[in-house]
């Protein structure tokens, strides 16, 4: 299932809502789902649906096969129906451009970002560390500055090397600690795209200190995701997915998802490790060899004006544009 979080405009001002993507078309699964109820002869027929089809992310994870066996009945149920409106009035079906299509999660509980591929690595530090290949590494970043497609990339004043990173990353759907590397994907909800912007020079000054990220990565829309989050369901081939990026159009790398040197499981295990997930955690496996700016076929840094779109290959498309 293809899951966005939108922002639909109304007389009272924006509201968000879930939606899942069908023939082109955004389905509010709650509104449906009180519908489907309906139909099926429940006496509280918006109250089963705000428990088994919840309006906000987190909890539809949360809420496990309960939510995505539901969300699945929904979406059957509204192709063979005639009904376009919900208990309440509102519209169930809505076209891409009648909303806003936000982050997939706007603030998720902690985001964590792996370095799981050793070309970025090599571009990131000249030589790779012995240690990088003891156990699987990353930091954890401010869940402020999420936002989506589309949202404006604001460089920073402060900084003269804006840099992107080009990842796939995964959110988390259950809670759990010491999570054994084979039983990881029990504890993904499904996967997205990830913008992990970073001002570098801000960065490499913050290095010297061994401390950071701090103003390297924290700044306004600095960590982009979406369009959507594609249920773990389908897409048994993560692993192994085409990435294209990029920058005014013109492509400036071409990867795939493979090539880890540490497995999703692996990078999941060592976060968990004496220390719980929760639904609605985000972790990044890590750029993508040629997944930066100066590395890939652009050879510079970003400047205001630039569009940069990434695709991964069953997911889709971010597109935002640099302003300052």
């Amino acid at each position: 299932m293809r899951l966005y979080t939108t922002e639909v405009k109304t007389p009272a001002g924006g509201i968000q809502r879930l939606m899942a993507e069908q023939n082109g078309k955004l389905i509010d699964l709650n509104a449906v789902g009180g519908r489907m109820y309906e139909a099926a002869g429940d006496t509280n027929p918006q109250q089963l649906a705000d428990a088994n089809l919840p309006n906000d992310m987190i909890t539809f994870f949360a809420n496990g096969k309960r939510s995505l066996s539901a969300g699945y009945d929904a979406l059957k149920f509204i192709s063979e129906s005639k009904i376009t409106e919900g208990l309440a009035g509102q519209n169930l079906i809505y076209s891409f451009d009648e909303v806003t299509v936000l982050a997939p999660v706007t603030h998720p509980g902690i985001v964590f970002d792996g370095m799981v591929y050793e070309g970025h690595v090599k571009h990131h530090y000249g030589e790779i560390p012995s240690g990088y290949y003891k156990r699987p590494v990353w930091n954890t970043q401010y869940t402020d500055p999420v936002a989506g497609t589309g949202a404006p990339l604001h460089k920073p004043k402060y900084t003269k090397q804006f840099d992107f990173e080009f990842e796939m990353g995964f959110y988390i759907g259950k809670r759990g600690s010491n999570i054994k590397p084979e039983e990881a994907l029990d504890y993904v909800a499904g996967f997205t795209i990830f913008n992990d912007l970073s001002a570098r020079d801000a960065q490499a000054d913050e290095a010297v200190m061994a401390l950071g990220p701090a103003k390297g990565k924290f700044f306004f829309n600095s960590l982009i995701m979406g369009p959507c989050v594609v249920t773990k369901d389908e897409l048994p081939d993560y692993d192994d997915l085409a990435m294209t990026a990029r920058v005014n159009g013109e492509i400036v790398t071409e990867n795939r998802t493979s090539g880890m040197l540490f497995s999703l499981g692996q990078l999941v295990a060592q976060i968990s490790e004496d220390a719980y997930l929760n639904p609605g955690d985000f972790i990044g496996l890590g750029t993508s060899p040629e997944g930066n700016a100066t590395c890939s076929k652009l050879g510079r840094w970003l400047e205001v004006g630039d569009e940069i779109e990434f695709t991964i290959e069953k997911i889709g498309t971010i597109r935002n544009k640099v302003v300052d």
